[in-house]
């Protein structure tokens, strides 16, 4: 079971719903490889899209979504490279 770590951020309760829904998503999808690394990265780009203004949870957490897949996709790609390996199973 993974542990969750809390986010709120004082300046936009939006954030804190996008951040639940976006571990949700992510973890229940079985995209979740670390859940510290997850969590770090979610928090650290929903405050990102707080200081931008952002104040729709939905957005927030859809764009959050993308750039956590878009992250393990590059990580995967620098790791095992151009080998042939669909690694989206």
């Amino acid at each position: 079971m993974a542990r969750r770590i809390i986010f709120s951020d004082f300046r936009e309760p939006a954030a804190e719903e996008a951040y639940e829904i976006a571990y949700d998503y992510i973890e229940k999808s079985g995209q979740m490889r670390d859940d510290f690394e997850a969590c770090a990265f979610l928090a650290q780009r929903i405050s990102v899209m707080v200081d931008e203004g952002q104040t729709n949870k939905i957005r927030i957490a859809n764009r959050a979504i993308n750039e956590y897949e878009c992250y393990v996709r590059e990580c995967d790609r620098l790791i095992f490279g151009n080998v042939g390996l669909d690694l989206s199973a």
